[in-house]
């Protein structure tokens, strides 16, 4: 949990409807964000990713850049709820765990416990409540984790493709082949091949590049280390090779994502997120995103 999320900072626990609609943000500080949305739909743009989420379901999201989301079609109304913290530093190894994770699921009795419990302390402050309020944060948290490790697609992932999986994850910077990989969970290359690509949606070797390329981007972004020194450290064996990987993932050479894409805005600049619900709030509601 501390691996992700700044826990010396606490939680934040909120509700809002939105009559008709509306939208929030965009935010450009670092959080870890549990959206919970019981009535209507919401569409999260959280960094370069896009989610819906839709009525009793609710999703995970830890943005570096921005977080922007709309809420309802402008014709009904959408009820929501969330949990927020701050990031912490993320070690690679953990984000591609967090990457691993589905987006969104549907939303659990214990969730959407643990989510009353929280927003039913209110926003006031003392030792007491603030111990309280931040093991809440922390157990709707793990909460989502644990279902979401046990969604329905995970339970019918054979258990030697997540195996697999597993191995590439905590290996890539070495030299792995399908043989070495079917060797490891005993299963024929040609079955792993097949059923790598049924449930993951790509083959084992693909996915192994796409998780060099994820690792490289983040040196990139994250130390001072050369390309070359990256791009071996990833299990490329020529900087030639990872500059025309990143690329094609990225849509940027390596030195033109460290130009682009290396620098955060100073943390003492204010936010400025706006929230705008659409309609008239209905009665004894606050259509405004509060703790």
């Amino acid at each position: 949990m501390h691996a992700f999320i700044d826990g010396s900072r606490g939680f934040a626990f909120g509700e809002a409807i939105y009559p008709a609609g509306g939208v929030y943000g965009p935010l450009k500080d670092r959080y870890v964000t549990l959206l919970i949305i019981h009535e209507g739909q919401a569409r999260v743009f959280c960094d370069d990713d896009e989610t819906v989420l839709g009525p009793r379901s609710c999703g995970f999201f830890r943005n570096e850049r921005h977080l922007f989301i709309e809420y309802g079609d402008g014709h009904a109304a959408t009820r929501v709820s969330w949990c927020e913290g701050h990031a912490g530093e993320l070690s690679e190894p953990v984000a591609m765990r967090l990457r691993s994770l589905p987006p969104r699921i549907s939303l659990s009795q214990r969730i959407e416990t643990i989510q009353r419990l929280g927003v039913e302390l209110g926003a006031g402050s003392s030792s007491n409540l603030n111990m309280l309020r931040n093991s809440l944060g922390e157990a709707i948290f793990l909460a989502y984790f644990h279902e979401a490790q046990m969604s329905e697609q995970e339970r019918l992932t054979p258990r030697s493709v997540l195996r697999a999986r597993f191995y590439i994850d905590e290996n890539y910077e070495k030299e792995i082949t399908v043989a070495r990989l079917a060797s490891l969970v005993g299963v024929t290359p040609q079955h792993l091949v097949s059923s790598f690509r049924k449930h993951i949606g790509t083959t084992p070797v693909r996915y192994l590049w796409q998780v060099r390329a994820h690792r490289g981007h983040f040196l990139l972004l994250q130390t001072g280390l050369a390309i070359s020194d990256i791009a071996y450290q990833c299990g490329y064996k020529n900087p030639f090779h990872f500059s025309r990987q990143i690329s094609e993932q990225f849509g940027m050479s390596p030195r033109e994502v460290r130009a682009n894409k290396g620098y955060r805005m100073p943390s003492d600049i204010s936010e400025g997120a706006a929230d705008t619900a659409y309609g008239m709030a209905l009665p004894g509601t606050d259509p405004i995103r509060r703790e």
